[in-house]
């Protein structure tokens, strides 16, 4: 029984780190789209003179947030707690 909750302990552990790992490796395309994509809403609302082109940034951000601070914060140990 012991051996069993050590390998079941040793199971979560692996797939915790391969959910960051995942996590780290999305942050970087997801970053990437996002500083794009950042860049190209605010030419667009500099030449339209209209600064509702930036809405979607606000959503985007919060995406980017909760992603870094799964990958690099201490979201996973705010969830376990």
């Amino acid at each position: 029984l012991e051996r069993q909750l050590v390998l079941q302990n040793l199971m979560r552990e692996r797939q915790t780190a391969m959910q960051i790992a995942w996590t780290r490796e999305f942050l970087k395309y997801f970053g990437t789209f996002f500083g794009l994509a950042a860049v190209v809403l605010t030419t667009g609302a500099i030449k339209r003179k209209n600064p509702t082109v930036l809405l979607p940034i606000v959503p985007l951000s919060f995406v980017l947030s909760y992603h870094y601070d799964m990958a690099y914060g201490t979201l996973l140990q705010r969830m376990k707690g």
